[in-house]
């Protein structure tokens, strides 16, 4: 593994190594479809090689076969992934996790918790096995072939990221296979991970787990799995309650044979031939002396080996190789399976295959610029069409009480109508054109788009001056605690004397030394109310948001002082690389009272936007980048129930 590879479970952040793996196979998915939308959708025209229907079914029945058999492991007040591969409760996750006779309590999709125990561990190559030690009968997903695999074949990932939340269950993410097999000997596909997702199953079209998560890099499609083959490798080890780190390749079922040493020591012969196997269809036998693959001189099993990695890697399905039989040279031509219907080109920019769709949603949406605390603050925002009172949706924590709104060319002012705190959402009225056609502005009086909670249906979030993004529907409902992460920042440290909150100590250039508050000063009120706990401060400061302004009322050398003090933004302090996103976080991210989380890419300046089914059905407002993985959609009946207050 490269040195910048970082293991997604946070709690075990280090580096590793991991085997390299033989595999090869390309993939296709293809048909046709045109459609014509009615009321208030608008049906895509996609590419000819594209089904749009037979992919989002594909993409639910693989759900539908996985899900149940992913659980969340708990283990000390940390948390990762695993699957369970069969009916007894045998369980696959990452090396790195898990610790052999380690007891653990997992949760399943269904909220039901069981004990299971550490079996076998390698983190050298970052697998591990579990064992629920209940009796019963568990949902179980199937193993697939990741050495079938192949570039641009669409993959599903699901599993728990970030911070567990039993409510929300598991979550699920769409992507495609950028690499079958690195140099490092992982899987590296779109499908984002981050913390938490670390021994959850990377999953292909038909419900078969192909990939094991691994580790991260700071990009979002740089995302490693353990190929599932790798497990078939370490099998009888991975079922002692063990460590151990033992590396190298794993068996090569997709050829068909075994080889052994030759007594000259400049050769391999072939010991076995598996029936009905690619060696046996090309016409190798057993005793025949093989000395060259792919015309390279083999001399061992490693050779053997490096040589089938060199060409896996390189994407070469088809070689020779040269034997000796009856004391006579010859040569056969090998070549690897391969299933070219499986791979997807069209996944590699599925927005593209929704773009006609996109142009009409993407009137809906506007830029919204504001000033807050001297600084540029620009969002989207969601056009609206209302009873009065209001046509804009936006995320409150962007917008300033005298923002402006970019549409059509045209700079135009905008006044607030009403905030709604707990969710973030804002009101605006602005004298927009009057829209053209009915599909420029929604209607929240008939709303079509079906809100039922279904986990993999594919998402539009529209961009007024690109193509947008297609995501899927990652999570059920659930509400998004607020967390201090999204409170507003003092930058202090408090403690007690005397039953009084003291500031011991107060940090440089922050928000409570730019509003002059000095260590020693003793909090006596914030806004009126009076501060005779420490937790009485950090309530409200959980509540309040960056950049507020909060009356904090002090004692200092036996006066009393009145500072008015502007809010900052807590530092993000974790080192891993899942929290460096080139675009950051929103700065409120959480609190909210009803959500859905989808794997959108957005930065914090595009959210605000408006949120569509494949099909043009509005289903909410994008309100937070939260982390690596997820984004956060409050869904239109909170927007309804706003903006109808």
């Amino acid at each position: 593994m490269p040195v910048d590879a970082i293991l997604v479970c946070r709690r075990c952040i280090q580096l590793t190594s991991v085997a390299i793996f033989v595999a090869a196979a390309w993939i296709n998915f293809l048909g046709v479809r045109s459609c014509i939308a009615e009321d208030n959708t608008v049906a895509p025209a996609l590419s000819e090689e594209f089904d749009a229907e037979k992919f989002q079914a594909k993409i639910f029945e693989a759900i539908d076969k996985v899900m149940p058999a992913v659980v969340a492991v708990r283990d000390r007040g940390g948390t990762f992934s695993a699957v369970i591969i069969n009916e007894e409760g045998l369980i696959l996750s990452a090396g790195h996790a898990v610790e052999p006779n380690r007891r653990y309590k997992l949760e399943l999709s269904d909220g039901r918790t069981v004990p299971a125990i550490g079996l076998g561990s390698n983190a050298k190559v970052d697998c591990a096995m579990l064992q629920i030690t209940q009796k019963g009968k568990w949902p179980f997903a199937e193993m697939g072939q990741s050495s079938t695999l192949v570039p641009d074949q669409p993959c599903l990932s699901i599993s728990h990221p970030g911070q567990f939340d039993g409510q929300r269950g598991p979550v699920v993410r769409l992507g495609y296979v950028i690499d079958p097999l690195t140099s490092y000997g992982m899987i590296q596909s779109t499908a984002k991970m981050e913390p938490g997702d670390s021994g959850g199953p990377l999953v292909d079209l038909e419900g078969r787990i192909i990939g094991i998560h691994s580790n991260i890099r700071r990009t979002v499609d740089r995302n490693y799995d353990l190929p599932i083959d790798a497990f078939r490798k370490f099998w009888d080890d991975l079922k002692i309650k063990k460590r151990f780190d033992e590396d190298g390749w794993p068996a090569l079922p997709t050829l068909g044979f075994q080889i052994q040493q030759t007594e000259s020591e400049d050769a391999v012969e072939v010991t076995k031939v598996v029936k009905q196997g690619i060696a046996e269809r090309a016409g190798l036998r057993v005793g025949d002396v093989i000395t060259l693959v792919a015309k390279r001189r083999v001399r061992d099993n490693p050779d053997v080996a490096r040589v089938l990695k060199e060409l896996a890697v390189a994407n070469s399905n088809q070689f020779d190789i040269a034997f000796r039989r009856d004391g006579k040279d010859k040569r056969l031509s090998f070549q690897l399976e391969t299933d070219e219907d499986m791979a997807m080109p069209e996944i590699t920019d599925l927005a593209q295959q929704y773009s006609e769709i996109e142009a009409k949603l993407d009137d809906t949406v506007v830029q919204i610029k504001s000033t807050i605390n001297g600084k540029l603050s620009v969002v989207r925002g969601t056009r609206i069409k209302t009873a009065g009172g209001g046509n804009i949706i936006s995320k409150s924590s962007r917008v300033h009480d005298s923002p402006k709104v970019l549409f059509e060319g045209n700079t135009i002012r905008a006044t607030v109508v009403k905030r709604d705190p707990e969710n973030d959402l804002v009101l605006l009225q602005a004298n927009l054109p009057v829209a053209k056609e009915k599909w420029q502005s929604i209607d929240l009086s008939f709303l079509p788009g079906d809100m039922e909670e279904k986990p993999g249906r594919l998402l539009i979030s529209p961009d007024d001056e690109g193509q947008g993004q297609v995501s899927v529907w990652g999570s059920k409902y659930f509400n998004v605690s607020r967390t201090s992460f999204s409170g507003g920042y003092l930058g202090v440290v408090i403690g007690t004397e005397d039953s009084k909150v003291v500031l011991r100590q107060v940090q440089r250039r922050l928000a409570a030394e730019n509003a002059g508050l000095n260590q020693g000063d003793v909090i006596l009120k914030i806004n009126d109310k009076t501060i005779g706990k420490e937790s009485d401060l950090r309530q409200i400061l959980r509540n309040a948001a960056p950049l507020d302004t909060i009356k904090v009322q002090i004692a200092r050398d036996g006066n009393e002082l009145m500072k008015s003090v502007i809010l900052g933004r807590r530092p993000e302090t974790s080192g891993h690389v899942a929290d460096r996103l080139p675009g950051g976080k929103s700065v409120r991210r959480d609190g909210f009272q009803l959500a859905i989380s989808h794997d959108a890419d957005l930065k914090p300046e595009e959210c605000g936007g408006p949120v569509f089914d494949a099909e043009g059905g509005f289903l909410g407002v994008n309100m937070a980048r939260n982390s690596r993985t997820r984004c956060y959609v409050v869904p239109k009946t909170i927007i309804q129930r706003f903006v109808g207050q």
